[in-house]
């Protein structure tokens, strides 16, 4: 290959990798909005799948005179003699995004919560891939999330200083059953404010979800 042809094929590589990182850098912008919001509701993703592009391309490689053969795109007149070559070319294609977990089933981690009284909820997780297979046997980590409760209780007019001994959950490691659930109490403390919001969050692998629960409440 020659330099000239070397030069003008690194140029186009150059221009096809700019757009790539721009694709890539706006996912990333996209994927780095929350998916939950402070309540602990699902809030909309956004993926890009697929980039459509069509570049028209006008090149002038010019090799001064005297020189040693280096070659160097035109921005202004060179002084001396000079050879130049106009160079135009279409450059058309689609970028497509690698679908999440490299085309493999991504994990899909459900929380769920039922009153059973005033002070205890019955919190039942579900595991399944977005291929439809059920998770069984998988140990899910469920904690309380503190620091998201106090924020929460005081957006309600509670100020949450601690959860009290009463508020904790049977269990912190849940295995999945042959249904791909588990489930576990979680207990209130009757001294907290009926107004104060405690956030649990679950976790499996690099998958994480989180539920929002009301202190208070009715029988």
């Amino acid at each position: 290959m020659s330099n000239e042809s070397r030069f003008v094929s690194e140029s186009l590589e150059a221009l096809l990798v700019s757009i790539a990182d721009g694709v890539r850098e706006a996912q990333e912008v996209m994927s780095s909005a929350p998916s939950v919001d402070v309540f602990g509701r699902p809030m909309t993703t956004y993926h890009m799948p697929r980039l459509d592009f069509k570049v028209e391309v006008n090149m002038e490689t010019v090799a001064k005179n005297g020189s040693s053969g280096g070659l160097m795109l035109k921005i202004r007149k060179l002084p001396g003699g000079s050879s130049t070559r106009d160079i135009s070319s279409t450059l058309s294609g689609r970028l497509v995004a690698i679908p999440p977990g490299e085309g493999l089933p991504t994990l899909i981690l459900t929380i769920s919560s039922e009153r059973e009284t005033a002070r205890r909820h019955r919190i039942t997780l579900s595991a399944t891939n977005s291929a439809g297979e059920i998770l069984a046997g998988q140990a899910i980590e469920l904690n309380i999330n503190r620091d998201a409760s106090k924020q929460l209780s005081q957006v309600e007019g509670v100020n949450l200083k601690n959860l009290r001994q009463g508020t904790r959950l049977n269990d912190v490691i849940l295995i999945t059953d042959a249904a791909g659930t588990a489930e576990t109490l979680f207990n209130i403390d009757a001294g907290l404010p009926a107004k104060a919001v405690l956030v649990l969050t679950a976790e499996l692998g690099s998958e994480n979800v989180s539920l929002s629960v009301a202190a208070g409440g009715g029988a």
